[in-house]
């Protein structure tokens, strides 16, 4: 069986977290999207800065650093975003699950 991309493994940890998300993205960037009901939408992706910034379909051996923001709301894009979550630990396991506890907090303070 084919090791998942590194965007799948984040998504199979939001998953597994009871977290609704789904790969998102345009011919400029990749990125998991994460509603927050009527509070906007979370999205993370490569980190800034990075070979992989904008990418979630890599190898994990690529791995370099998830970044999140939240967008309060997603009907103006306005440009008005939290940049909540930038890391550049390449250990795919322990950023991912770092990851998905600052996105927990997200949630659970809206």
């Amino acid at each position: 069986m084919p090791t998942p991309s590194a965007g799948q493994f984040l998504q199979n940890a939001f998953h597994r977290a009871g977290i609704t998300a789904r790969p998102d993205g345009d011919s400029g960037s990749d990125y998991i999207a994460i509603p927050v009901g009527a509070h906007g939408i979370i999205m993370i992706s490569g980190v800034s800065g990075r070979a992989k910034e904008n990418e979630i379909h890599y190898r994990p051996s690529e791995h370099q650093g998830w970044g999140a923001v939240h967008y309060p709301d997603t009907n103006n894009d306005d440009g008005n975003f939290t940049e909540f979550y930038q890391s550049a630990n390449t250990d795919l396991a322990q950023d991912t699950a770092d990851a998905v506890k600052a996105v927990q907090k997200i949630i659970a303070g809206r």
